[in-house]
């Protein structure tokens, strides 16, 4: 598991700006500077002075001056709010050149929730910068950095992609699950205080990123989109998780989705939202479960969705699983089925099966995807205990992964 997300990590991060390539800053080229919100330092207006550009052209540089100590210079420009798909990657970048090598120039940003508050749980409300250092020269340098959909995991909890892209040199991040807004910030500080230098930025630019390279081209035969669905996020789910606490489980601390026994019937399910999918590829369907009631059924399971969005009941696709046995032991299990592409050879007795699936790779039954489908969505929880209300079933990382794994 670990290594499939590490092989991922490194593919999510290998992105090129795709088909919108817009530029979302409002008034990047400083046309009125009263449209950038200036930084709390007083005492000083934002400047901008026209350069002549590579290309010959004049074009308008937001100008940051060195003043006479060594602390921030009252030159911090922020954009307007941006609003943002977290869901989505985006580039951020900006030219920026200076006369002062001891001068720091940072670049970075500020997310905000989708009441415009600025998203206070750690580290978002820290200093996150894409750039933060000094060394810059008096040629124009192109500054830029990644910052990644939210269900990228971040193994290390400090908002920060885990493996870094080739691809910028600046720092890479992941998306906060609260971000609706971001604001674009760049500013200088700490010279050598004696005042003599300035660092000129300009073209400050936020682009949507929609297309994966193939830089590495054998990882990507191997492993292209991975999404762990967040339990605690309502807006993922259209039937919601019981929450049940924190466990450890696969490496990492995650919330868990709890089904407590109560009688003999159904007990508390989740499903996803409907998930775009490719239905010329293999998908991986898995859930880690522990119980406390060997008695109890645990499922796992799916729905398939057309392109309209409605339910595709055709046969045994009305009510597939994957799983739907007892005896599940009071340590974590990963259960997994797959879904093969609607090309695969269908099995004689079910045309919704798949023919001759290698046993070894999952768990649960396999299935393979009809010709309409469009959207999927994963659904897991317990069934029919034995009444006497004493067995709990936990579900933690859910997944839906797309990948060329060989079958």
């Amino acid at each position: 598991m670990m290594q499939q997300a590490v092989l991922l990590l490194v593919v999510a991060l290998q992105f090129q700006v795709g088909s919108s390539s817009v530029n979302l800053v409002p008034h990047w080229q400083f046309p009125e500077l009263s449209k950038w919100k200036q930084s709390a330092a007083a005492g000083y207006d934002l400047e901008t002075q026209l350069i002549r550009w590579t290309d010959g052209r004049f074009v308008r540089a937001l100008k940051c001056t060195e003043k006479y100590h060594k602390g921030c210079y009252a030159c911090w420009a922020w954009s307007e709010m941006i609003p943002v798909n977290p869901s989505l990657a985006y580039e951020f970048s900006i030219y920026m050149a200076s006369t002062g090598r001891d001068v720091h120039n940072y670049f970075g940003f500020i997310a905000y929730d989708c009441t415009k508050r600025r998203i206070d749980m750690a580290p978002w409300n820290e200093t996150t910068y894409f750039k933060d250092t000094k060394n810059d020269g008096s040629s124009w340098n192109r500054w830029n950095g990644y910052i990644l959909p939210s269900y990228i995991p971040d193994y290390n909890n400090n908002g920060l992609a885990d493996h870094q892209s080739s691809e910028t040199n600046g720092r890479d991040w992941i998306w906060s699950e609260k971000a609706c807004y971001v604001r674009l910030r760049f500013g200088s500080c700490y010279g050598d205080g004696l005042g003599s230098d300035r660092t000129n930025f300009v073209f400050p630019s936020v682009k949507e990123v929609t297309t994966a390279t193939d830089l590495l081209e054998e990882r990507l035969d191997y492993l292209e989109y991975y999404k762990i669905l967040n339990i605690r996020i309502p807006e993922r789910w259209s039937r919601q998780p019981n929450i049940g606490g924190t466990v450890f489980v696969n490496g990492q601390t995650t919330y868990v989705h709890k089904s407590v026994e109560s009688g003999t019937r159904c007990y508390q399910w989740a499903q996803s939202q409907k998930l775009r999918v490719d239905r010329t590829r293999k998908h991986e369907f898995s859930v880690w479960i522990m119980s406390t009631g060997t008695d109890i059924r645990n499922y796992l399971g799916f729905f398939v969705y057309d392109k309209m969005g409605n339910h595709i009941n055709t046969g045994t696709l009305r009510n597939p699983y994957f799983k739907w046995s007892n005896n599940d032991p009071p340590e974590w299990v990963r259960w997994n089925g797959f879904i093969l592409p609607n090309t695969y050879p269908s099995s004689k007795s079910d045309p919704n099966k798949p023919q001759d699936v290698p046993s070894y790779l999952s768990k649960g039954v396999d299935w393979k995807f009809p010709s309409n489908a469009e959207s999927v969505a994963i659904r897991f929880g317990s069934c029919y205990g034995d009444g006497d209300d004493q067995g709990i079933s936990y579900f933690a990382l859910p997944q839906v992964l797309a990948t060329n794994l060989e079958l």
